[in-house]
């Protein structure tokens, strides 16, 4: 049975704001098929389950440090096995936005996630977007982002 998109897209959002690793895995498992594919802004497609939660661990190294959190528009929609939704990156403190996003995700049938396309609608403004990658998605540097003195927390 495929997920409600709204209820989808709560459980995608508390996924990227969990700090715990072991219940990150818990929730990659119960999120995305094995064989899923993600997929966003400067890096090639990563593919699988270990890569995602890579990828999860990351996201929390870069942006944790700086305060930051995801928060659902709640504004999910679908069809069949495609749903699509926007997220904001949010100073935790301020609950002013920084980031904000797309992601249109395609469903397997048991209703986990098999492919997930993200967009960036607006990039952040009080930090450089440094994450370590180069134009195809190759680390060439340790993530450190740094702030251009705009806003943030």
């Amino acid at each position: 049975m495929l997920p409600r998109p709204n209820e989808l897209l709560a459980r995608y959002v508390a996924l990227w704001n969990e700090k715990d690793a072991q219940r990150r895995r818990d929730m990659v498992y119960g999120l995305y098929a094995p064989d899923c594919v993600y997929v966003f802004y400067r890096k090639d497609p990563i593919r699988g389950h270990a890569a995602l939660l890579d990828q999860l661990a990351y996201t929390h190294e870069v942006y944790g440090p700086m305060g930051y959190e995801f928060r659902s528009s709640n504004n999910a929609t679908g069809h069949h096995d495609v749903v699509r939704f926007n997220w904001v990156m949010v100073s935790a403190a301020t609950g002013e936005m920084e980031m904000s996003g797309q992601d249109i995700v395609v469903l397997a049938e048991d209703g986990r996630i098999q492919a997930d396309y993200q967009f960036h609608d607006r990039m952040p403004s009080s930090f450089v977007y440094n994450d370590g990658y180069e134009e195809h998605g190759v680390a060439v540097r340790h993530a450190e982002p740094s702030r251009t003195g705009a806003g943030g927390p």
